[in-house]
């Protein structure tokens, strides 16, 4: 039998769906102080743009990437379309900070609130998409203290405030134990913990890791979780990072051996792509970590403009005019309108609302 203990090394990207490129750039680099570090089309869809924001390297762990699908209807959270992902900040000063920027920006945010060792605050992006920015919070200082300390001008994100990477992303699962067995025996997953729901009477959090990256996925559990759906506004796909190609094809030797439908290693240019789905039929990628955003363009002129692998360098004339069609059905109001974070935060009670 493989082994595949202590092959996933933590996230690698997360993907989810915008209805307007310009208005999710302006926000993700302007507001929260990403870069855009590429700038690309999806592979399996070429004439909708892929977009990828991260640290000023491109960093593994740190990208967040969107496919631009203006066409989709609205999806909500439930099973198969996760509930938020959770960016880490170096300490908790940095959020009211982060509160008044927002605030200052009009974008909704909501807290924060106490997250066992940690601090956290809640906010919705302009498509409704619900992001954690959180803190470890070592000398206990409590929430009230920070609120207090919320209502200075803030300019712009600072060093301090940057965002560091991905603490977690947070799924559902309608039973943990399965989802862990699924994937300490075919990931190689075998960090595990579970505590109850602090949103929520009756359903629980479950960490599941590696044994030097615990947690980074955090499964929000409930026996009566209900189906989701993947559309504008929901994360599309969680991508968890390996360091070779030989540490991939072991995960899909495992998956094969047990019967696990995938996709095959696909080949996506800047890393290697292996998907499949866990027991509640959330979408789950296995990338690695090289070659990496550079392989193509120079450090200063990442994410500057419309790059294609090259099986499709011979249908850029198509693909530049259909994104251009697209471009002048966006609506590009900024700012935009944002939804309420919903509350609790962290509550499977409180679907997305619906746009108007």
């Amino acid at each position: 039998m493989t082994n595949i203990s202590g092959l996933v090394k933590g996230l690698h990207h997360i993907s989810l769906v915008t209805s307007d490129q310009e208005l999710n750039r302006r926000f993700y680099t302007e507001v929260l102080g990403l870069r855009r570090v590429k700038l690309t089309v999806n592979q399996d869809d070429p004439f909708h743009r892929h977009l990828f924001y991260a640290d000023e390297k491109g960093t593994t762990g740190t990208a967040i990437t969107f496919f631009e699908w203006p066409e989709l209807p609205r999806g909500y959270v439930g099973l198969g379309s996760p509930h938020h992902l959770s960016y880490s900040v170096k300490g908790v000063d940095s959020l009211p900070k982060w509160a008044s920027w927002l605030r200052a920006n009009g974008v909704s945010v909501s807290g924060p609130f106490p997250r066992d060792d940690k601090l956290s605050l809640y906010l919705r992006d302009p498509d409704g998409v619900l992001v954690e920015i959180t803190a470890k919070n070592p000398e206990g200082v409590t929430a009230d203290y920070l609120k207090g300390l919320e209502g200075s001008e803030v300019k712009g994100v600072t060093e301090d405030m940057r965002l560091v990477k991905f603490d977690h992303a947070s799924p559902l699962s309608s039973d943990s134990h399965v989802t862990h067995k699924f994937l300490e025996k075919l990931v190689g997953l075998e960090s595990f913990s579970e505590r109850a729901n602090p949103d929520q009477e009756g359903t629980s959090l479950a960490e599941v890791g590696s044994p030097d990256n615990p947690g980074f996925l955090k499964y929000l559990t409930s026996p009566g979780a209900r189906t989701g759906m993947v559309g504008k506004g929901n994360i599309h796909h969680i991508a968890v990072a390996v360091e070779e190609d030989e540490d991939q094809l072991k995960i899909k030797r495992s998956l094969d051996d047990a019967g696990i439908r995938n996709s095959g290693v696909v080949d996506r240019f800047w890393f290697k792509s292996l998907y499949f789905r866990d027991p509640d039929y959330n979408l789950l990628e296995v990338a690695t970590k090289k070659p990496g955003y550079g392989v193509d363009e120079p450090p200063e002129k990442l994410g500057t403009s419309l790059v294609l692998p090259k099986w499709l360098e011979g249908s850029r004339g198509k693909i530049e005019a259909a994104l251009r069609q697209t471009d002048l059905q966006g609506s590009g109001a900024w700012p935009p309108r944002y939804e309420p974070v919903p509350s609790p935060p962290e509550s499977l009670h409180v679907r997305q609302n619906q746009l108007a």
